[in-house]
C-alpha cells in the first residue's frame, strides 16, 4: 500500500469498509457487512482500473516572473503502461 499521504481520503474509507466487512462479514455473520465488503473491493478494483486516482504533485505560490511548466508523462500502473482508453480510429 503507498504511504499513508499519497491515499486519497475515498480510497482510505474504502479500505476501511473492506476490512470491516471481511472481519463482520465473511468471518462473522453479517450478511451485511459481506456485502460491504464486496462493494467496497469492486470500487476500489474499478477506480483502478478507470484510474479515477488523482493524486497532488505540486502545491505551491508562484511569484510575478515566475513560470509553471506543466508536462504530461505516460502513465503507469506499478511500473507497467498503461493502454490508452481513447478509441482508435482506423484509417
Amino acid at each position: 500500500m503507498p504511504p499513508l499521504r499519497d491515499v486519497t481520503r475515498i480510497e482510505r474509507v474504502l479500505t476501511g469498509l473492506q476490512r470491516r466487512g471481511v472481519q463482520r462479514g465473511v468471518f462473522g455473520s453479517s450478511r451485511f457487512w459481506f456485502y460491504m465488503a464486496i462493494f467496497a473491493w469492486g470500487s476500489r478494483k474499478l477506480r483502478r482500473a478507470v484510474g479515477s486516482e488523482s493524486r497532488l504533485v505540486y502545491r505551491g505560490e508562484l511569484r510575478p516572473g515566475e513560470i509553471l511548466q506543466i508536462g504530461h508523462l505516460t502513465e503507469t500502473y506499478q511500473g507497467k503502461r498503461v493502454r490508452s482508453r481513447r478509441r482508435k480510429i482506423a484509417g
